[in-house]
């Protein structure tokens, strides 16, 4: 259904509610079976995603490249994203 989906996750160790957001969009995952990445903002690859969307806060999750939210999704809001056509 959303195959051509794609999630990135952006995190940080320090993070008391990422493991929250990140347990939330492995189960959309499971279940629509969209690509899912969990990045690191200290990571290189992270980085890029902070400074290409201007993220301030984690956990923010990215979807097909845009910023969709900033903190943990509620998950009828989540499904919405990943339901809608790109």
């Amino acid at each position: 259904m959303s195959e051509g989906k794609h999630v990135i996750l952006l995190v940080s160790q320090w993070c008391p509610t990422c493991p929250h957001a990140d347990a939330l969009w492995r189960r959309l995952q499971e279940e629509y079976g969209f690509k899912y990445d969990v990045l690191d903002i200290a990571t290189p690859e992270g980085r890029y995603w902070v400074n290409k969307l201007m993220v301030r806060s984690v956990p923010s999750s990215i979807v097909d490249g845009e910023l969709k939210f900033v903190g943990v999704p509620e998950e009828q809001e989540a499904r919405k994203v990943i339901e809608s056509s790109s």
